[in-house]
């Protein structure tokens, strides 16, 4: 209502869940880029879900490519026990970790759950860890799961981690820096111009 009227909010929302009072929202520049990427996160994470399941396949092995992982390829759509790409992390150019990873593209609030977990751990081959990366979340008894002591570890990305490394990465978004000017102190008061 007090938008309608043409007055400002008590209260604003801060993404999922977060919520203050608009007196304590933020201001100027660094505050409005930041409200511009989230935006920019936001239309990328609807244009992931839009995505076919083959390009969105692609789009993973492409980010993981750009991560630092080698021999990244997507998987046959048969008899590949759920895993949809692998690749070998390579660290430092002396590590190197084989990973299966399997993709979810589901909505919002349709989060993982543990036994999607288990299946990955049940389709990894000789020498494999697993990587479950999904547009949605992970649930609790899939996060603890995953993190199991006397059992293979399950690496799990989110949606938000996902939108923040093909950001990082470049891909899906580019960067649009606008130059910002500053007042050379040494010229003001100096009371000469360095051009002079």
């Amino acid at each position: 209502r007090q938008q309608k009227r043409g007055e400002r909010p008590r209260f604003v929302q801060h993404g999922r869940g977060y919520v203050g009072l608009s007196q304590w929202m933020g201001r100027g520049l660094a505050f409005q880029i930041e409200q511009h990427n989230h935006q920019v996160r936001k239309v990328l994470r609807e244009r992931l879900l839009a995505m076919k399941p083959g390009e969105f396949e692609e789009l993973i092995s492409q980010l993981l490519a750009e991560m630092g992982f080698e021999m990244v390829e997507v998987t046959k759509l048969s008899g590949d026990g759920g895993i949809d790409v692998r690749g070998t992390l390579v660290v430092g150019d002396v590590v190197r970790i084989k990973m299966a990873v399997q993709v979810k593209k589901w909505k919002l609030k349709n989060n993982i759950q543990a036994p999607v977990v288990q299946q990955v751990r049940g389709s990894l081959g000789a020498h494999e860890q697993g990587l479950i990366i999904t547009t949605s979340d992970f649930s609790p008894g899939a996060v603890k799961e995953a993190a199991q002591a006397d059992k293979t570890p399950i690496a799990l990305m989110n949606g938000d981690q996902l939108v923040m490394l093909l950001m990082e990465h470049g891909i899906g978004v580019h960067r649009s820096t606008p130059d910002l000017f500053e007042i050379d102190e040494e010229f003001v008061t100096g009371g000469e111009s360095k051009n002079e």
